[in-house]
């Protein structure tokens, strides 16, 4: 196994491990699990995610360790591909993702060996867990779930099973509002969590609420609510906000993305219970009902939902055209960690960011440069650290909100100490008022909400002179030697 460029430190027993970054797809809190019988006991069961079915693996009994406490508020699910299906690898806690310094990378020297390699930093080991031969060692294909209902029948009886399967239709259960609805698997492709960013479109018509992406396919979002006239009567909870989903409609092999408040279920129905409503009554979005434990849930037509991803879905050269006027866009905006001292706001162009780090404790240093605390050890590596509110006039108060901005200043990779990071952000060109000084401190006068928000860009090649550059070497190679 190549060493990895990124791994994900974990807590599993009391002991420290990590994962290669690249293999996990999400982190995500234990979510319920159905348990199934007669299984290692490894094999906690399995769970809904993002729609799908997933087997989820405790990796503490996998290395021989006590199980992890599913009911711990640390405890996290990673999901990982292996053989091109997804698991859920239980963990006791979750640490950080950080990159890999190679020289204190260990690979391991035992073949097929569930512990890849060893990775050292700040005086700590952590195991780099190999997660195929870790999950392959479970010989998952003994634990397939099998059909009850198909075990031990003979050739007739799975005829009458096949028949009895096409008469009975397979729908998806969703809630709207207080209301519950259906819609035919025929058209779904699949259920996704609501992405973080949502392209707004402009004199866009009710029900849209813009454009995700989803694996390089520009897709329409749409509000289901907006779309069949359901009013919302009451405040939104948290807790439902969680729940809210996108369900994606599949329209000759493009997507349309619908809004809904949750999914209950995945289940057949037999087309006898299925009532279709009298002509008096239908409408061209409901086009029956299905009645089961005093609850009526409507049937959403299935040619409205074809029509509706027919008129939304995006074609391949609108898609190519959106894509390019959204990069066009892009490029006439800057990427900034925005950040604060005491009160004010400041703002660091973004590529001269390299990481963020918690603040941890400077090692003072004798003699040191104006506005250099002192020196910290970062994955191997000293890294003098020096006080931006020093520097800019302010006092320094360390704080559980400090942060650490290492940035690479001349060459030199150095921290610099801030109060706290607010957030990493694009500005748009008409915002910012340039400095007409090439050698001024602050190279940008950035103006957000209406002249609200005034955040002063600094010009990190300006922060420290060349003499002070000059010392900073001087420790470092001290230091090192």
């Amino acid at each position: 196994m190549s060493t990895p460029i990124n791994i994900l430190s974990v807590k599993i027993g009391e002991g420290l491990f990590a994962f290669d970054g690249e293999k996990v797809e999400q982190i995500l809190r234990v979510p319920s699990i159905t348990s199934m019988p007669l299984t290692s006991n490894s094999i906690k069961g399995v769970s809904n995610i993002s729609g799908k079915t997933t087997t989820i693996v405790d990796m503490a009994t996998i290395l021989n360790k006590v199980e992890v406490d599913t009911s711990s508020k640390q405890a996290r699910v990673l999901t990982i591909k292996y053989e091109d299906k997804e698991y859920g690898v239980l963990v006791d806690a979750v640490l950080e993702m950080e990159s890999v310094e190679e020289e204190n990378y260990e690979v391991s020297k035992k073949d097929n060996s569930k512990i890849s390699g060893l990775y050292k930093k700040d005086e700590k080991i952590y195991q780099i867990i190999d997660t195929d031969i870790a999950i392959s060692s479970l010989s998952l294909v003994n634990y397939a779930p099998v059909l009850l209902d198909k075990f031990g029948q003979n050739n007739q009886e799975e005829d009458n099973q096949k028949v009895e399967d096409l008469n009975n239709l397979r729908y998806i259960f969703l809630t709207l509002g207080n209301e519950n609805f259906a819609i035919s698997l025929e058209v779904a492709r699949e259920i996704i969590f609501i992405p973080e960013n949502i392209t707004g479109i402009s004199e866009a018509g009710n029900g849209v609420i813009g454009m995700i992406t989803l694996r390089n396919e520009l897709i329409i979002a749409l509000d289901l609510k907006k779309i069949i006239n359901i009013d919302e009567k009451q405040e939104i909870t948290k807790e439902q906000e969680k729940q809210k989903r996108f369900l994606l409609l599949n329209y000759e092999g493009k997507s349309v993305a619908l809004l809904v408040d949750s999914i209950n279920e995945v289940k057949d129905i037999p087309s006898e219970k299925i009532e279709v409503l009298p002509s008096r009554f239908a409408d061209s979005k409901v086009e029956s009902i299905f009645k089961d434990e005093n609850k009526i849930t409507s049937i959403i037509s299935t040619v409205f939902l074809k029509d509706l991803a027919k008129e939304y879905v995006i074609e391949e050269e609108e898609s190519k055209r959106i894509d390019d006027e959204l990069k066009a866009k892009e490029s006439e905006m800057s990427e900034i960690a925005a950040f604060k001292i005491k009160d004010e706001e400041f703002a660091l162009d973004i590529q001269d960011v390299q990481e963020i780090i918690k603040y941890t404790q400077v090692t003072p240093i004798p003699e040191a440069p104006e506005f250099v605390d002192g020196l910290i050890n970062l994955r191997g590596a000293v890294i003098p650290i020096v006080s931006l509110p020093n520097r800019l006039g302010f006092e320094k108060e360390v704080t559980s909100k400090s942060k650490i901005l290492i940035c690479d200043l001349k060459g030199e990779k150095i921290g610099l100490f801030v109060d706290d990071v607010n957030e990493i952000m694009f500005i748009n060109e008409q915002d910012i008022n340039q400095s007409n000084s090439e050698d001024s401190l602050f190279s940008e006068v950035i103006i957000l909400e209406e002249g609200k928000r005034i955040i002063l860009k600094l010009r990190i090649t300006e922060l420290l002179d060349d003499k002070t550059l000059d010392d900073i070497k001087i420790i470092k190679e001290k230091e090192a030697s």
